[in-house]
């Protein structure tokens, strides 16, 4: 009975170990705050510690389990942090996603980025930091709810950054290059189309050399049934091991206004050391076909990891719009109406786990 006893419970541990193996969890973040001073804002200049300066703050939770055959389980949970006051966004607010994925690619549902953050992030200037007021996030990614919060899944008023449910499909890379094909449903009964989101994307990956990709996608407004197109994508290269250059331009319309908004990007990464990187960017933003407006945004920056999960940041901002209506000043993102002028100094730490 004893050696009986004993082979079940050897037999019952291997089982669960075998379990553990096939499936994980994993808990992670990013943890960003900096001193931030701003001219030129209503009632004069402002110093505040903001949240998720080089990157968002947030948390989340991932997984995977193995099914066999080379297919998994798998999901995600991300939210935001604002980690200045201590406060949270909505739970899983930047994604909350389960789906497959296999030698066919990856299958997921739920809330998940639009195709064209993927696209115009993987060059970015500077890496989607300042999300507040990067153009990129602002009109690239429909993140400005004021502009584009009529269209899409995520309701009246809400960035479109994300889309609600939403179905998402990631082909497996080949020879460096994939796609995706995304839908958004817009759940509005008898109106199928309302409120949707369909996109698709293309890319091309060369690993430490660089790579570019591109995206289309249509968002629907329930109130006329008005599409809003958009489109951009963008590319970087590595000259050498230090030097790397980037570029973006993506451009958004509205059918029935024929209002068009569309940004331009560029930047410079030269690495000093392994440590120490230097950026420069340039951000042009124009705005046509229902009232003419322009801004421009220049940014130095520099970035000091202290390991692999600690970077101290140190960043400069002028941005400068057409003129000091509202028209141009909103391009700008930090320029406020009556000045056509804003500069900004962040100092911060980000600590990812």
């Amino acid at each position: 009975m004893k050696k009986l006893t004993f082979v079940a419970t050897a037999v019952l541990g291997l089982l669960s170990t075998t379990a553990m193996a096939q499936s994980s969890v994993t808990l992670y973040g990013i943890v960003d705050a900096a001193v931030v001073h701003t001219t030129h804002q209503v009632g004069g200049s402002k110093i505040a510690v903001d949240a998720g300066q080089l990157a968002t703050s947030r948390w989340g939770m991932r997984g995977s389990e193995d099914l066999g055959g080379g297919l998994k389980a798998n999901f995600g949970l991300e939210g935001t942090l604002v980690n200045d006051s201590g406060a949270a966004g909505n739970l899983f607010d930047r994604q909350a996603t389960v789906g497959l994925s296999g030698g066919f690619g990856s299958v997921n549902l739920g809330r998940q980025n639009i195709l064209g953050v993927d696209s115009i992030g993987l060059a970015d200037p500077i890496s989607l930091a300042h999300a507040a007021t990067n153009p990129n996030v602002a009109f690239s990614a429909l993140n400005a709810g004021s502009l584009y919060g009529d269209y899409g899944t995520s309701g009246a008023g809400a960035a479109q950054l994300r889309q609600n449910n939403s179905i998402k499909y990631l082909t497996p890379v080949m020879s460096g290059f994939g796609g995706a094909l995304m839908y958004g449903f817009g759940e509005q009964p008898g109106n199928s189309s309302a409120r949707s989101y369909a996109g698709i994307s293309g890319y091309y990956t060369a690993g430490a050399a660089g790579g570019a990709a591109l995206a289309y996608a249509q968002l629907k407004n329930q109130a006329d049934n008005s599409t809003l197109t958009l489109w951009g994508g963008g590319a970087k290269y590595s000259v050498n091991t230090a030097l790397e250059l980037r570029v973006t331009y993506a451009e958004n319309e509205v059918d029935t206004t024929q209002r068009k908004i569309a940004v331009t990007g560029l930047g410079v990464n030269y690495s000093v050391s392994p440590a120490l990187t230097l950026t420069g960017a340039y951000y042009n933003t124009k705005r046509s076909g229902d009232v003419a407006g322009k801004a421009d945004q220049y940014i130095a920056m520099g970035k000091y990891a202290l390991s692999k999960r600690t970077i101290l940041y140190a960043s400069l901002t002028h941005a400068k719009a057409g003129s000091a209506a509202a028209q141009d000043t909103s391009l700008g993102l930090i320029t406020q109406v009556g000045n056509t002028t804003a500069n900004r100094t962040a100092l911060g730490i980000l600590h990812s786990f």
